[in-house]
């Protein structure tokens, strides 16, 4: 005999153990209980679809560091440098005629 399973002769009662079981499981929470688990399928919904998105996409979904800085042209980058005296005057000609002929 098992610990859930009722006695022999009393398998027929509402009050056996094996019926115990299902009013323990019954589904009697307060609405908050559902609110929570709502909340919590649809945020783990939503998590879901921004990660195939960003997959299908082929990028991340938040912008790096590195794309925002590339979005100056290089010549203006170039004459930041000289400006701030990285490179000499041949460099930044030799640099600068390498960009603009290619």
């Amino acid at each position: 005999m098992n610990a859930i399973d009722p006695p022999p002769g009393d398998r027929g009662t509402v009050t056996g153990g094996a019926a115990m079981w299902g009013h323990a499981m019954s589904y009697d929470m307060g609405w908050w209980m559902w609110v929570l688990m709502a909340l919590g399928t649809l945020g783990f919904w939503v998590l879901v679809a921004y990660v195939v998105r960003a997959v299908i996409q082929g990028r991340p979904a938040t912008p790096s560091p590195t794309s925002a800085a590339s979005g100056r042209e290089p010549l203006q980058l170039l004459d930041e440098r000289l400006a701030r005296g990285e490179v000499d005057a041949d460099e930044y000609q030799r640099t600068r005629n390498l960009l603009t002929h290619t």
